[in-house]
């Protein structure tokens, strides 16, 4: 029997080679740890310069493998072409966004706007049962600057009736500002819902967050598409005065009838 002599010990020099670790792998942004079609097609190649010539890799292998490269390829394009129609359906939402500026609108919203002095849009709550809410007006460093009692309340919509000026009857600075909503039920217990605030108003401008989702401006205040819950008709505008105080047109007046010729009278017989 031969003997196989065994393997010299290491001496202490040589250097172990790197393990094949995620740290080893230069990351920039994560995308060098997916594998993509190209890292595939490499990966293959390089398994064919280096098989085994003496126990090659076999057809059905290489068939196995050329078609999980067809499927990614497939995938590939499916995944870019779903990209590009989402880049196109979402331009086209934030145009057709673009035409809601200067439309009424119902929103379920908690904020107010106030812009010189006044506040910008209608405010009102939603109550589903009869109870007592005292309503607060918030700036945005959470101080309250109003309070507003409304009392006893049955089901229904109660306007909020806030004018753009705080507790003492001045007027508040411009800007955004919230309101809590305090309820309580007739049994005297605090309502944890029941109440829901919505303002009704006209959008100044829209915007768009990092993610292209259009944001609805009414004034200082501002709301995510999804909280508008009606497009109102907008008012009619008034027609011009003329000068004269009248401001309904004039209706121009029909044309009298031509009188008929008289008939010439008969001369008497001598």
């Amino acid at each position: 029997m031969p003997v196989i002599p065994a393997s010299t010990p290491p001496s202490g020099n040589q250097k172990p080679l790197p393990a094949w670790t995620k740290d080893t792998v230069p990351v920039t942004d994560g995308s060098e740890r997916q594998m993509g079609k190209d890292s595939f097609l490499l990966l293959l190649l390089t398994q064919l310069q280096n098989q085994d010539p003496m126990n090659p890799m076999e057809n059905t292998e290489m068939t196995a493998q050329l078609a999980q490269f067809s499927q990614l390829e497939q995938l590939a394009n499916v995944t870019t072409g779903i990209e590009t129609m989402t880049g196109y359906i979402q331009a086209q939402n934030q145009f057709q966004t673009l035409s809601m500026i200067g439309k009424e609108v119902l929103a379920e919203n908690d904020q107010l706007s106030v812009t010189d002095g006044k506040s910008d849009f209608d405010a009102s709550l939603i109550v589903t049962e009869p109870c007592f809410v005292t309503v607060y007006v918030v700036n945005a460093n959470g101080d309250s600057v109003r309070s507003i009692d409304l009392g006893r309340v049955t089901a229904g919509e109660h306007p909020l009736g806030f004018d753009g000026k705080n507790n003492r009857g001045q007027a508040l600075d411009d800007g955004a500002y919230k309101f809590q909503v305090v309820a309580t039920g007739m049994d005297g217990a605090a309502l944890s819902d029941g109440v829901y605030p919505q303002v009704s108003g006209k959008i100044t401008s829209v915007s768009f967050d990092a993610n292209g989702e259009p944001i609805i401006h009414m004034g200082n205040a501002s709301m995510m598409l999804g909280q508008v819950l009606q497009i109102l008709e907008g008012k009619p505008a008034a027609p011009a005065d003329n000068g004269g105080g009248n401001t309904a047109p004039e209706t121009p007046e029909e044309p009298e009838e031509p009188e008929e010729p008289e008939e010439p009278e008969e001369p008497e017989a001598p």
